[in-house]
C-alpha cells in the first residue's frame, strides 16, 4: 500500500510533466513582462470594465425611475435583471481583454516558483543518534514512538497554502461578486501579520518548537547572552545539578565574551544562532541583512571550532525571507514551547511559578541569561532559575539535552 507520502510526490511528479509547468520552467517566467506598456487589447478590456460598472446598478437605477414615471414595472422587473447580467457579460468580455495576459504570466511565475520549491530534494540530514555535547555520533537510543513537532521536513508551507487558496478563491469571486474579492486576501494579509508572533505554528517555514511524547521530558534554553556578569553563575549552577542546557548566542556577545563561550563549550553545553546583532525588528530588513546576520554570527561562532545547525530567530518571529537563508546555510529553524515572557530579564518576578505551571512534556523551555533589568538582580534570578531546575526534578522531569530531546544534532564541530 502506498504512503501518504508517495502519493503526493506522485501527484507532483505528474503536474510537473505537463506542458504549461514545462514551459514556465523552460522560459524561467518572471514578473517583468507585467511593466511591459499596456496594449490596445489590453486598453480595450479596461474600456469594457468601466462600461460594466455604468450599465450594472446606475442603469438598473435609471430603468427604476424610467418605470416609475412611466407608471409601468415591467421596465424595472424585465429590464433591471437583463441589464445587471449584461453588466456582467461586459465585465467577463473585459477581463478577458485585459485580464488573461496578465493572469497568464502571474500563474505561470507562480507555476515555475512552486515547481522549483516542490522538485529540489530537501537537505540531508545528519543522522539522528547524538552525543550529549551535540555533536554527531552513533550508539545512543532513540526516544522511541515520539515526533518532533511540528517537523522540519521541506514542503509546503501553511503561508504558501493560505496564500493558494486566497488566490484562488478571490479569482473565483472575481467572476460572481468582484466586491468580495479583498475578502480571501485580506483574510491572508492579516494571516501573515499575526501568525508570525505565534513561534510554535511555523506558518513560513518548518521550525521545531517541541516534542510531542508522554515521556516527563524537557530541554533548557537561554538566549540573549553570553553575559560575563550572568552566564558564568548560571553555568556554575547547571554544574550543580548536572543539568545541560543549550545556549543560543548573539554574535556580538561572543566576540565580547570569547572566555564565556570557550566556558560554555567546556561544560559540554550546545550553542545555537540567535544573529548577530539581535535585532528585534529584524525580520523587517531586507533579505540581505537577515542573511549577513545569520552569516556573520556562524562566522564569529566557527571561531570556536563549531558550527550551529539551528536558528532562533530573535523574538521568535519569523518572515517569507528566512527558509532561504536557512536553506543556504544549511540550518533549521528552532524555537521554544515554554516561557515566561520576562521580557529579556526585564521581569523575573515569579519567573520559577510560571515556568513549573506552565511546562508540559516535550517543552523547549526559554529563559535569558542576560543581566535583569529592575528588581533584585542577578542574584534574585539565579535563585529563580535554582528554583526552575530544582522544580522540574521535582515533578518528575528529566532535563535532556537539547539534541537528546530533539533527536537532532544542533551543531558540528568544524576545523578553525
Amino acid at each position: 500500500m502506498m504512503s501518504g507520502n508517495s502519493i503526493v510526490q506522485g501527484l507532483i511528479a505528474r503536474w510537473t510533466a505537463t506542458r504549461f509547468v514545462r514551459e514556465a520552467l523552460a522560459e524561467k517566467a518572471d514578473l517583468q513582462a507585467m511593466t511591459e506598456k499596456p496594449t490596445l487589447r489590453v486598453w480595450i478590456g479596461v474600456g469594457l470594465i468601466g462600461l460594466s460598472y455604468i450599465i450594472g446598478w446606475p442603469a438598473v437605477g435609471l430603468l427604476a425611475w424610467i418605470s416609475y414615471h412611466l407608471r409601468e414595472p415591467l421596465i424595472v422587473v424585465v429590464g433591471g435583471p437583463a441589464t445587471y447580467g449584461l453588466s456582467h457579460v461586459v465585465f467577463l468580455v473585459g477581463l478577458y481583454f485585459a485580464g488573461v495576459h496578465y493572469i497568464r504570466i502571474v500563474l505561470r511565475w507562480v507555476t515555475r516558483r512552486m515547481a522549483e520549491r516542490l522538485t529540489v530534494p530537501p537537505p540531508q540530514y545528519a543522522p539522528p543518534h547524538i552525543s550529549p555535547t551535540g555533536f554527531r555520533e552513533e550508539g545512543l537510543d532513540r526516544i522511541k514512538g515520539d515526533t518532533v513537532v511540528p517537523g522540519a521536513q521541506r514542503g509546503l508551507s501553511p503561508a504558501l497554502v493560505a496564500g493558494m487558496a486566497a488566490f484562488v478563491i478571490s479569482g473565483l469571486l472575481l467572476l460572481i461578486r468582484p466586491a468580495l474579492v479583498v475578502i480571501p486576501l485580506g483574510f491572508f494579509i492579516v494571516l501573515c501579520l499575526v501568525a508570525p508572533f505565534f513561534p510554535g505554528i511555523g506558518f513560513f517555514l518548518p521550525v521545531i518548537s517541541r516534542r510531542k511524547t508522554v515521556r516527563r521530558a524537557v530541554a533548557l534554553t537561554f538566549d540573549d547572552g553570553p553575559d560575563s556578569d550572568v552566564t558564568p553563575r548560571l553555568l556554575e549552577l547547571l554544574r550543580r545539578h548536572c543539568v545541560p542546557a543549550t545556549f543560543f548566542v548573539a554574535g556580538a556577545r561572543a566576540e565580547r565574551y570569547p572566555a564565556t563561550i570557550q566556558k560554555i563549550l567546556s561544560r559540554n553545553h550546545t550553542i545555537g544562532n540567535h544573529s548577530y546583532r539581535h535585532d528585534p525588528l529584524l525580520m523587517l530588513r531586507s533579505r540581505a541583512t537577515l542573511r549577513e546576520e545569520v552569516a556573520r554570527a556562524q562566522d564569529v561562532l566557527a571561531a570556536f571550532g563549531i558550527r550551529p545547525l539551528i536558528f532562533r530567530p530573535p523574538v521568535g518571529i519569523t518572515n517569507p525571507r528566512l527558509p532561504g537563508v536557512l536553506r543556504e546555510l544549511d540550518m533549521y529553524c528552532l524555537t521554544f514551547s515554554c516561557r515566561a515572557f520576562d521580557r529579556g530579564n526585564r521581569r523575573i518576578a515569579k519567573l520559577a511559578e510560571i515556568i513549573l505551571r506552565k511546562v508540559r512534556p516535550g517543552d523547549i523551555i526559554l529563559l535569558h541569561d542576560v543581566a535583569p533589568r529592575g528588581g533584585g538582580g542577578i542574584e534574585k534570578w539565579i535563585a529563580e532559575v535554582e528554583r526552575i531546575v530544582s522544580g522540574l526534578k521535582e515533578k518528575g522531569y528529566e532535563i535532556l539535552p537539547l539534541p537528546d530531546l530533539i533527536d537532532r544534532p544542533v551543531m558540528e564541530q568544524i576545523d578553525r
